[in-house]
């Protein structure tokens, strides 16, 4: 089944953390590539008193069930060095599972679709460059993504691709 993932970094070199995520993302056999956004330069959201996050999107398909697709996400979180801080605050990197096929999950531990990514700018700008024509919650990201409009994000760099084995 197909499913999205939002990145973010604001600390040490943004672009190459949320590329590295990309990469640990798809090298494996847990997920296969699909399509990822460029990188987006975006404002903080919640915690304003911080740094400019680097944002993107990816599709992958997964025959991950939730449980093991949110493990997944944390152990790349892990293993790039990510540690805990407050909520919303600076982060090395942010791997968040946008959607998971059609799941509808509500649990103390994950909530599918993501439940802020309708609020957040940074999530529908990137997500509406892959996958303008999904619907979730019976909502469509391209008319989401137009109301929110970009705010002033800056593309930093082309959409990541996965080396090419070899």
């Amino acid at each position: 089944m197909e499913i999205g993932f939002g990145l973010g970094s604001n600390v040490g070199d943004k672009v190459a953390n949320v590329e590295r995520a990309l990469e640990r993302l798809f090298r494996g056999p847990e997920v296969d590539f699909v399509v990822a956004s460029s990188i987006w330069r975006t404002a903080p959201w919640g915690y304003l008193d911080q740094d400019w996050f680097a944002n993107a999107c990816a599709v992958g398909r997964t025959a991950l069930s939730p449980d093991e697709a949110l493990a997944f996400t944390q152990s790349v979180e892990a293993d790039l060095g990510r540690e805990a801080t407050f909520r919303w605050g600076p982060r090395l990197i942010d791997v968040d599972i946008l959607y998971l096929g059609e799941a509808q999950i509500r649990s103390d531990r994950l909530i599918i679709p993501h439940k802020e990514m309708f609020n957040r700018a940074f999530v529908l700008t990137p997500l509406a460059e892959i996958r303008p024509d999904l619907t979730l919650d019976g909502r469509s990201i391209r008319d989401a993504a137009a109301v929110g409009g970009d705010q002033g994000f800056t593309r930093l760099a082309q959409p990541w691709r996965p080396t090419p084995a070899g």
